[in-house]
């Protein structure tokens, strides 16, 4: 079973080199490298040159101008060979039995994805404190549903997939998913087949300056932007699902992140409005019940500042 691995490269030439050795290393062995550099204005096609060199028989690369990181999935994706295609960031690394474990599942013809669990590291490859294995229920899709697309998944160096699932996905609309591209993989193979969540810990999710956990990390600075990309993704899901005939569709309605930050946005006190999002916090599958209790606590006094009109900007009151 050939997996064909892609790594999107955006001027991360000092962790490339990383990523590809934790692919080499693998004991799984049948496998291809796909590597497309997006534009990339740093001394990655050095790094890139070089690696393929040493590496003609395993690695190809690719070279296209900056479209974002849905342009160069959609790339890797045409250029890949393999009946499973595996996707790594390249300033994520693999441990030497990644390949072999996910292999394993793939074996079950029942499943068309697997995913599983990152161990934060720091730009050095040194570990960092990780959140437990996320506990995700076998039917993704109706998680996606109920949540109206809540966001609890492994990024994407943990995910892998079935060519003829992604086949229906790609390629995907490149100015849409200039980034977050793990999301849109995520909900849209989710209605293709059983996913597979392993709770094991096969690779390191690299936190450092540049990469998208520090931008999400104060993501509720522009609630404006983060209301617009959900009411996207909703959008780009459900026409998805139209296209495969699938009469499901996700609501806003029921996405607690969607309807709390807007709540919160807009800075107008509603009784209606508040007990509908204490409902749906009440409701959410992804809380313990001492989660439900401390949240709903929290946005009750959240709430109680609007309605004593205490004076307060809309950005001040956002996180969640």
């Amino acid at each position: 079973m050939l997996v064909s691995i892609i790594i999107a490269n955006y001027n991360y030439a000092r962790y490339l080199t990383a990523a590809v050795t934790s692919v080499l290393k693998q004991s799984y062995q049948n496998f291809e490298i796909v590597i497309v550099d997006d534009g990339s204005t740093d001394n990655s096609r050095e790094v890139i040159e070089n690696i393929q060199k040493q590496n003609s028989d395993r690695v190809r690369a690719i070279f296209q101008a900056n479209q974002g990181q849905g342009g160069a999935f959609n790339t890797g994706f045409a250029a890949a060979s393999g009946e499973i295609i595996a996707f790594l960031d390249a300033d994520d690394i693999w441990k030497p039995n990644k390949l072999e474990r996910i292999v394993r599942e793939f074996a079950d013809s029942k499943v068309v994805g697997v995913m599983h669990q990152l161990e934060n590291i720091d730009a050095d490859g040194n570990q960092l404190e990780t959140s437990p294995p996320l506990a995700l229920p076998n039917n993704l899709a109706e998680l996606i549903i109920k949540t109206g697309n809540a966001w609890f998944f492994p990024p994407t160096s943990a995910l892998s997939y079935r060519r003829y699932a992604l086949s229906q996905v790609f390629p995907v609309n490149a100015v849409k998913w200039r980034t977050c591209m793990d999301g849109c993989i995520i909900y849209c193979t989710s209605f293709l087949g059983d996913i597979k969540t392993l709770p094991d810990f096969l690779g390191g999710y690299r936190i450092h300056d540049a990469n998208n956990h520090i931008t999400t990390q104060s993501s509720s600075a522009n609630p404006a932007r983060d209301l617009a990309g959900i009411e996207m993704t909703n959008e780009y899901i459900n026409q998805f699902l139209e296209k495969i005939n699938d009469p499901r569709r996700v609501s806003l309605g029921n996405n607690l992140q969607y309807q709390r930050t807007k709540y919160y946005y807009e800075g107008v006190f509603s009784w209606l409005k508040t007990w509908q999002i204490i409902q749906l916090i009440w409701q959410w599958p992804l809380y313990s019940t001492s989660d439900k209790l401390y949240f709903i606590m929290r946005f009750l006094l959240k709430s109680s500042k609007m309605w004593r009109l205490f004076p307060q900007k809309s950005s001040e009151v956002v996180s969640s």
